[in-house]
């Protein structure tokens, strides 16, 4: 490594203590800086204390509600950080767990078993992708809305529109699956996370998508981007 650069800033989350100091060790031999974080509910506070990770590394069940939560959660920050998830599952629900977790947000999945060399290199493409500012930009866009994912910015017709969090990620969400018919139980379900949707009344999202549809559209009351197709849901076309 050229001494001028700095080593490559891991944050590793696990719940399955037994298994971190394996993982841990090898990041350390190959050269990255890591913290470890138990679990995911103190997550979000090693993320705002330093926003200069070069990648976050997720261990656990790639369906677990947990999980989903935080892909989901990347897209919140103006700086997203690179996610690979490294979890094990059957074989029959393997696709299912890599579908999922992608769907919501991450950028790599990796299932047991797999070799630690690949699982190191597929760190350190992703790591130094952001870290040598290559990182690709996410732009979604649908008649005059475009959404800049990475940077959290949101225009129509080229003026920032300011969401707050849970409208960007549903935003997000309809704008990655344009003219596809969502459910409102299914939309809490993908976005807000199925953990949390227990708790909710599915008329959130109508409260969710009239906030969008104020900020979005030329008649609100006559709405043209986020549409209802009547005994269906919501789409975005």
């Amino acid at each position: 490594m050229n001494p001028q650069q700095r080593p490559l800033r891991l944050l590793l989350v696990t719940a399955d203590p037994p298994g971190r100091p394996t993982l841990q060790q090898a990041f350390q031999k190959e050269g990255f800086f890591v913290v470890t974080c138990e679990g995911t509910g103190n997550l979000q506070q090693h993320l705002s204390r330093d926003d200069d990770w070069d990648l976050l590394v997720v261990c656990g069940d790639p369906c677990a509600a947990d999980v989903l939560a935080t892909c989901a959660c990347q897209g919140d920050r103006p700086r997203a950080v690179p996610l690979l998830v490294i979890g094990s599952t059957t074989a029959a629900t393997g696709e299912t767990a890599r579908v999922r977790a992608l769907e919501a947000g991450a950028d790599d999945v990796m299932l047991e078993p797999f070799g630690l060399a690949e699982c190191l290199a597929r760190c350190r493409a992703l790591a130094r992708r952001r870290q040598l500012g290559g990182e690709a930009r996410t732009v979604l866009r649908c008649g005059p809305i475009e959404m800049v994912v990475e940077e959290h910015r949101v225009m129509r017709d080229g003026n920032v529109v300011a969401l707050s969090p849970r409208e960007f990620r549903l935003l997000r969400f309809l704008l990655a699956h344009q003219g596809r018919i969502w459910h409102r139980e299914d939309l809490l379900s993908r976005v807000w996370g199925e953990l949390e949707a227990l708790d909710l009344d599915p008329k959130t999202v109508d409260v969710h998508i009239h906030w969008l549809r104020l900020k979005l559209e030329t008649d609100p009351a006559r709405p043209a981007l986020i549409t209802t197709v009547r005994g269906k849901g919501y789409r975005i076309a």
